[in-house]
């Protein structure tokens, strides 16, 4: 096995772990992170097997965009939580 299919089966792994570990968490900052670090990491892997366009899509908008979206809405609810 070459040192490149190593690291593809280990970028597998991350994304696999990451993804449980987002469900799991109890923390909500921690799992949208998560998920955020996961979706970059996919975005690598999109790139890495000849997928650029769909690489892009996956960073820009589930890596980039969701997240911001995540973290918006977690920022939203808490500071709602504080004030009741």
């Amino acid at each position: 096995m070459e040192a490149i299919q190593v690291l593809d089966w280990v970028a597998l792994g991350l994304v696999m772990l990451l993804a449980v570990l987002a469900v799991h968490l109890r923390d909500v900052l921690k799992g949208a992170l998560a998920l955020a670090v996961m979706s970059a990491i996919l975005a690598a892997m999109f790139y890495r097997f000849g997928a650029p366009w769909a690489a892009m899509f996956e960073l820009s908008v589930c890596a980039g965009f969701i997240t911001v979206l995540f973290l918006a809405v977690i920022a939203l609810t808490e500071a709602r939580e504080q004030h009741d």
